[in-house]
C-alpha cells in the first residue's frame, strides 16, 4: 500500500467543503447537505444499533430525513424518524407522507421537543440515534445538547455535525460553533458521552469534527 501524504485527508475535506458538492449532494431526488461518506458512516451504526428512534434536528428540504426513513424499512419498519426544523418552506412534500417521518415545525431547542421525544421513547422503546444539525451558533447547539441530555439513555447514540467549521478546518472565520459546544459541554458533563472516535476516523474525514458520540 503506497504511502499516504499526512495532510491529504485534510487537504481532500478543505477540497470537498470549499468546492460546495456537499449543496448538490441529494438522496431520492432531495437535497441532503451531507457528507456521503458521513451517510454511508450513519447507516452502518444504524445497522449495528438498530434504534427504534431517530431524532433529527435540522431537516432542510429532507434528503437526509429520506435516506433514515430507507434505512429503517430495511430494518424492518417498526420505528419512527422525528425530524425538526423551523422553517418548513422548503421541505420535500414526501417527508408529510411518509407513515414513519414525523415532522415538527418549531425550534430544536423548544422544551416541546424534548417532550415529544420522550413520547415517543415510550410508544417506541429502544435506543435512540441523533443527528444535530440545525443551526450552527455555539449557543444553539448546547442547548440542544442539553435538550438531549433530558431524552438520551445509556448506549444512544448522537452525532453533532458542522463541527468542521470554525476551521476544523473549514471556515475558519465562522466563530464558534458545534465544535466550541462540545467542548463546553464536555467541561460541565465530562462523563455523559464516549467520543466514537474509531468511527469518526474510518473514512478518513467527516463534517462532524469530534461529533461521535456513544451515550454512557
Amino acid at each position: 500500500m503506497p504511502d499516504i501524504p499526512p495532510d491529504a485527508p485534510r487537504d481532500y475535506h478543505l477540497w470537498y467543503y470549499n468546492s460546495e458538492i456537499w449543496k448538490r449532494t441529494t438522496w431520492a431526488g432531495a437535497v441532503a447537505l451531507k457528507s456521503p461518506l458521513d451517510m454511508w458512516n450513519y447507516q452502518e451504526i444504524l445497522f449495528q444499533r438498530r434504534p427504534s428512534l431517530i431524532v433529527e434536528f435540522g431537516t432542510w428540504s429532507g434528503g437526509a430525513t429520506l435516506f433514515f426513513a430507507a434505512m429503517m424499512r430495511e430494518l424492518g419498519g417498526r420505528g419512527r424518524i422525528l425530524t425538526v426544523d423551523i422553517d418548513p418552506s422548503r421541505l420535500d412534500p414526501r417527508l408529510r407522507e411518509d407513515p414513519l417521518i414525523e415532522v415538527l415545525t418549531m425550534s430544536s431547542a423548544e422544551p416541546a421537543v424534548a417532550s415529544r421525544i420522550a413520547l415517543l421513547r415510550e410508544a417506541f422503546p429502544g435506543s435512540l440515534f441523533a443527528i444535530v444539525d440545525s443551526d450552527h451558533r455555539r449557543e444553539h447547539v448546547l442547548a440542544e445538547l442539553e435538550l438531549l441530555r433530558r431524552v438520551t439513555k445509556a448506549g444512544d447514540y448522537v452525532v453533532v455535525e458542522d463541527g468542521n467549521i470554525n476551521g476544523h478546518p473549514v471556515m475558519p472565520g465562522w466563530g464558534p460553533g458545534p465544535f466550541e459546544a462540545l467542548e463546553d459541554y464536555f467541561a460541565v458533563h465530562p462523563e455523559d458521552y464516549q467520543r466514537d472516535e474509531e468511527r469518526e476516523a474510518k473514512f478518513g474525514f467527516s463534517f462532524a469534527t469530534r461529533g461521535f458520540l456513544i451515550r454512557r
